[in-house]
């Protein structure tokens, strides 16, 4: 249990912010159930438990957990200002070690977040607290394909190398950074049978708002901390000069600029044979 917020909060809650017509639509397409229980975990900052409380009705319940308390406190706040008729609790808890009985949700929801934990042991917890007829909805990324720009085409080629051989020297793999890789294989050895994915792409064009400037600062700062160094002395300054928001010729600048991200949505259900046997 901790206080801290982890490094990526800024760069993730500029994410929300600058998508949130997008991932507000997207989470009131998932299979909300009506007068059920839904688990938001890890919570993070409550930005997916407050669109969730605010879809559930009458009858229904919802749980937030994280670990970090700072997180937690954000989490209160922003559902004290939320109207919704759900019974709510945001509680301290463990993604590899919850607190629940087996089958008690009817909709478990994790959302960009196994970057940070175990996938194996998390989705096994997670099987563990998901009704034989309930739902694991879990929103991720391949940092690979996350975030697409009009990068000149000598670094954009460079660009997935240096990613790469940055994940590999962060963290000992190379597919760390892309947890959609493994997600389909690791559902299944978990337990779900049937696992659908869904692909949203959000897209914004130059002039670029506030909110999306915004966002790539961040993501500009990310990939200068993690992928800069790995690239070519010559190319580091095509980087430089790209991700310079007073450069005439920058990708916040041309007036052509148009910014694409990928997520990925996936919908598991438990496995039939054990859905038959309930």
């Amino acid at each position: 249990m901790t206080d801290a917020t982890p490094n990526y909060d800024i760069y993730q809650s500029s994410f929300h912010e600058a998508f949130r017509s997008e991932l507000e639509r997207l989470v009131d397409d998932l299979p909300t159930p009506h007068g059920g229980t839904v688990l938001d975990v890890p919570c993070g900052s409550g930005f997916y438990t407050r669109r969730l409380a605010q879809r559930l009705g009458a009858h229904s319940s919802l749980i937030a957990v994280d670990t970090c308390e700072t997180y937690l406190n954000q989490t209160r706040e922003l559902l004290g200002q939320t109207r919704s008729q759900a019974t709510i609790q945001v509680r301290q808890a463990n993604a590899y070690q919850l607190p629940d009985p087996d089958a008690t949700f009817d909709l478990v929801w994790c959302a960009q977040s196994l970057i940070s934990l175990d996938p194996v042991r998390t989705i096994r917890e997670l099987r563990r607290v998901t009704k034989p007829d309930g739902v694991l909805a879990i929103l991720e990324v391949d940092e690979y394909h996350h975030v697409l720009l009009g990068w000149p085409a000598e670094l954009e080629a460079h660009l997935p190398l240096a990613l790469h051989a940055a994940s590999v020297q962060r963290y000992g793999d190379a597919v760390k950074l892309a947890p959609t890789r493994r997600l389909r294989r690791i559902l299944k050895q978990s337990g779900f049978d049937s696992v659908r994915r869904d692909t949203y792409t959000l897209e914004r064009t130059a002039p670029f708002d506030p909110l999306t400037r915004t966002f790539l600062t961040r993501h500009f700062a990310y990939l200068r901390s993690l992928v800069r160094p790995q690239l070519p002395d010559d190319l580091q300054a095509v980087f430089d000069t790209m991700t310079d928001p007073d450069a005439a010729d920058s990708l916040f600048n041309l007036p052509d600029s148009e910014l694409v991200c990928i997520i990925a949505l996936y919908l598991a259900r438990p496995s039939l044979a054990e859905v038959r046997s309930c």
